[in-house]
């Protein structure tokens, strides 16, 4: 979750200024509708008098809960104070215009000056940033890329669902059936019997011979080792 930046110094300033102008809009409204309610028991025009006060008193007691809410709402950064000031910053613009039509010069300068300055701030990136109208800008060194397809620089990995794991299949020694001869690591029979008649010669003796298969046997031996024949 996204940290909420901190309160401008401005908008303190503005809280309190507005929570002060509710306040004594609520004294002020009050007064008038006392008074209204006074006016209101004279003969003649009272009532008259005390209608147009308890109105007067009314809308001044409406703008001035309006304004206490909305200092209320910039001190904690609402997003409906920030809406409230705007609206009625242009409102207040608007009436200062029209204290210029009819000739207030100080009151219509002073109002142009002062709401054209709020509207300007309240318009202001980290200002709506606080109320939550705007996010700031994103610094590009805080920004990490990211794509669901490979990237083009950088490298591949390849994967084996496999990897890791035992083979299906283990590796067998085959061995070759004696009637397909002998393979080029594997001696074959006659280099068997030389090699035997070698070490029957080396003893002394005359090493015996299979008279069917014509096989070389050890010394001793009574059956042929390679066509199984009875010597």
């Amino acid at each position: 979750m996204a940290q909420k930046p901190s309160r401008p110094v401005g908008i303190t300033i503005l809280a309190v200024l507005e929570i002060l102008m509710g306040i004594v809009g609520l004294l002020a409204s009050l007064v008038i509708i006392g008074f209204s309610a006074l006016f209101a028991t004279l003969p003649t025009v009272g009532p008259l008098v005390g209608a147009i006060g308890l109105v007067i008193g009314g809308v001044v007691l409406f703008f001035s809960i309006i304004w206490l809410a909305t200092g209320v709402g910039f001190l904690h950064g609402r997003g409906w104070s920030w809406t409230l000031g705007m609206i009625f910053s242009i409102l207040s613009l608007l009436g200062a215009i029209g204290a210029l039509t009819i000739g207030l010069i100080t009151g219509g300068v002073g109002g142009l000056i002062f709401w054209g300055l709020m509207l300007y701030y309240l318009t202001r990136t980290h200002v709506k940033a606080f109320f939550g109208k705007g996010g700031l800008p994103i610094t590009p060194a805080y920004t990490m890329p990211y794509s669901l397809g490979p990237q083009g620089n950088q490298p591949q990995i390849a994967t084996n669902a496999g990897y890791g794991q035992p083979s299906a299949t283990d590796p067998h020694v085959t061995f070759l059936p004696i009637s397909q001869g002998s393979s080029a690591s594997t001696p074959g029979p006659s280099t068997v019997s030389s090699t035997l008649a070698s070490s029957g010669s080396s003893s002394g003796g005359k090493a015996p011979v299979c008279p069917y298969c014509h096989s070389t046997l050890p010394m001793g031996t009574k059956k042929c080792l390679t066509c199984g024949a009875a010597i």
